[in-house]
Order: structure tokens, then sequence, then C-alpha cells
């Protein structure tokens, strides 16, 4: 335990270290790189993504282990050269599962998530789907037959995540040499444009030999549009989740063939049956038709409201890491056994949804947050009291909740104009 909370703060101290450079090089070149309410969006999609992994990983790393156990015909001697080993397989098998993301509907559905944003900075690389979790599952889970075990795998998988942190960034310029060896920022604000040389290109992670050996390498020109070609106009984590999964049910129940309807979901994205059209675009026009960014501005107090509401959430997502991480050899029967697990997952549904009402600002946002704000002391202090953490998490979560009530009132009844739409050109 104490390791992991020594490499989670690396990640933490890293992670700051890096939103500092970007924030500080985005003031001197006199460009906005991050938006507050797509910032948010970002992070609940990541607390509903590491949130199901609580469960998830629990039951692939049992598999993977058994597979290593009883099924590896060898057991590779872990050192510095076997594990650099280790993560070029991974990063080749994350190149392949990447790429076909892209090239399949079904998976697509769950890695369009990622490519929502019309945004690209640090925060992206927290905007995943829960789905892209089990899918990656059955990528993954014939490493152990290689002689690596359970534990080698989430040292490559925390590494590859760790140097994807500092692919997602508009502000970090060409890297000399290691363009021709490394995916480096350039690279991969490639892999997130819109415009149609840059679409499906750059899939790498950490090595970009794997593009230019498999021929989906493309240099950086200028810099892209980022997003999906369709938009997506919300800023619910939740429906980001699952809107793409209603677009592909939706033109599979209007096609009348059953090979189409399967089609739907096993060809590419640009695939429609001939009797079913593609579904209207989300984003928005000028008088002159061309595309308008997606902008949403929050007021400062508004987005103060809203920001100090989700680093409480995060406080109850830390706790619960941490919880998952305390348990001597998990199961799922320990895990789904385990209420405080079970009550701070809860606390995290209820936490997201009504952040993104909050941010749609919805007819049930008011609602929906007085909820949260009732909810999350009367979670922790049924579920909770009995952990060694309830003595101050407890009192932490009233006074905040009390003044948030009162907060969130004068915010929806005193104030006017919390959220704008600005009409910032594509």
């Amino acid at each position: 335990m104490t390791t992991f909370l020594v490499a989670i703060g690396i990640v933490v101290v890293l992670f700051l270290m890096i939103l500092a450079y970007e924030v500080t090089v985005s003031l001197r070149k006199g460009i906005r790189v991050f938006n507050l309410s797509d910032a948010l969006v970002n992070t609940y999609c990541a607390i509903l993504e590491r949130s199901f992994d609580v469960f998830f990983g629990v039951l692939f790393l049992m598999a993977a282990q058994w597979i290593y156990e009883n099924l590896a015909p060898f057991h590779m001697p872990m050192n510095a050269f076997t594990w650099i080993i280790g993560v070029v397989i991974f990063d080749f098998v994350a190149y392949w599962f990447h790429r076909l993301s892209h090239e399949i509907n079904f998976l697509w559905a769950a890695h369009i998530v990622h490519h929502q944003s019309e945004e690209l900075n640090f925060t992206t690389v927290f905007r995943v789907s829960f789905f892209a979790v089990i899918f990656r599952s059955f990528f993954f889970i014939w490493i152990p037959f290689l002689g690596y075990d359970a534990l080698a795998i989430v040292t490559f998988s925390v590494f590859l995540g760790v140097y994807q942190l500092v692919t997602h960034s508009r502000v970090i310029g060409r890297l000399g040499f290691l363009e021709e060896i490394f995916t480096t920022p350039s690279h991969h604000r490639v892999h997130h444009g819109r415009n149609e040389k840059y679409m499906d290109h750059n899939y790498g992670h950490i090595l970009i030999i794997w593009d230019k050996m498999f021929g989906s390498f493309v240099r950086e020109d200028e810099e892209p549009e980022y997003g999906i070609t369709s938009g997506f106009e919300s800023n619910s984590a939740i429906w980001a989740q699952f809107s793409y999964w209603k677009n592909l049910f939706t033109r599979a129940g209007m096609t009348k063939a059953w090979k189409d309807k399967i089609g739907v979901f096993v060809n590419g994205p640009a695939w429609t049956p001939s009797d079913t059209p593609h579904l209207p675009y989300e984003y928005k026009t000028d008088e002159n038709g061309n595309r308008i960014k997606r902008d949403i501005r929050l007021s400062f107090e508004y987005g103060a409201y809203v920001f100090i509401g989700t680093l409480m959430t995060l406080v109850l997502f830390a706790h619960l890491i941490y919880t998952g991480k305390s348990i001597q050899e998990p199961t799922l029967a320990l895990i789904f056994g385990n209420s405080e697990i079970i009550s701070l997952t809860v606390a995290m549904l209820i936490s997201v949804l009504a952040n993104g009402q909050m941010l749609e600002q919805t007819k049930i946002a008011f609602p929906a947050e007085i909820t949260r704000l009732v909810a999350l002391p009367l979670i922790v202090f049924y579920f909770m009291a009995a952990a060694p953490t309830a003595g101050w998490l407890l009192p932490l979560v009233l006074i905040y909740c009390s003044v948030a009530l009162l907060w969130l009132i004068r915010i929806t009844f005193f104030t006017k104009d919390n959220v704008k739409v600005a009409a910032t050109p594509a």
C-alpha cells in the first residue's frame, strides 16, 4: 500500500507540473488552452471509468494471474531488460486495440468518448469510457501467456498512461529526432484532428514506429481542428458514454436486413446501410453555414461552485481507490461485500450525474444537486461510520454540504447568466 501511495503521489505531482507548464506557456503565447466546463467533463469521465475499474479490474487481474500461474509455458524473469521488452509488447497491442477502435463501430462507441472534446490539453487524457475497460481486456489478457504476471501488466499500463499525459498538449512543439521514434505531442495532435487529412492516423501510444510500419503515420503540417466530425453537444459525462451507442442501435433498428443490422456494429464509423442515412450532425453553424466551435463559458461564481463540488467528489473518489487498493488479495466477493466501496461508488454516480446536470443547466439540475448534497453525508454516516477515515471525512462532508446548499440557492435563484455559449468559429 505504501508503494501504491508513493506511485499515486508521483503521478499527481507530475500532472500538476505538466499542468502548470501548459498554463504558463499558453498565457505567454496568448492562446486559450483550457475550458473549465470541458475539463470538468473530462474529470467526470475519468471518475466513472476508474470507479468501474475498481470492480472490473479485479476480475481482469485475477484472470491474468491465473493464466500466468496455470497456462503460461514459461515465466519471464523480471529485470530492466525484460520489463522494457514487456512495455514494447504492451505498446504494440495497444496500437492495434487503438486502431481497431477507430475501424470497428462497437469499439468506436467506447473510444469516441476520448475524441468528443473540441479542446486538447492534459485533462483530455482522462476523457475515456468505462466500456473501453471491458474491450481492452480482451486484447491484453493474452500477455500472461508470454510470461508476464498481473503485477507486470499493471506497471506496463501505468507507464503507458503516464506517458500519455505528455502527448495531450497544444503547447509542446516538435521534439527533434524523438519525433522519428516516439509518439510526441505533435503526432498525437494529428490523431485528435477531425481534418480529413489527419483523421484515423497516428495511433501509437509510446512508439510511433508502429504507425510507420503499418501505414497509419501522418506528420503535423498545421494545428488540427479537434473533436469528432458529427459534433458532441453535451456536458454530461454519463451521456458521453452512451450517446454513440444510441446512434448505433437507432440505425440498426431503422435498417431492414439483418446483415445490415449487424453491419452497423462491425463496420467502420463511415459506413451505414443503403436504406439508412447517418443521423444528423450535432454541431451548430453560423449564418454562412460554417461550423461553430463548442465553447461553454461558466461565470466565475458558478464555475467556482461546480469546481469545489468536483474537488469534494475527487476526495471521495480518492477514498474509493484507496479503499479498493487496501484489500489484500482482492476478489469480486470481497469488493462487492465491502459496504464502504459500494457506498462510495453510489456517491460517485450521484455526484457525476448531478454535476453534469449543473453544467447542462437542465430542469432537474437543482433537484439533482439537492439530492447530491443530502446523499453525501447520509452515505458517509450510515455506511462509513466504522471506517478509519470517518473521523475527518464526515465533518468535512457536513461542512461542505451545508455551505454548498446555501450557495446553491444563491446561484440558482439570485444570479443570472451562469452558463453562456460563446459563438467561437471552428
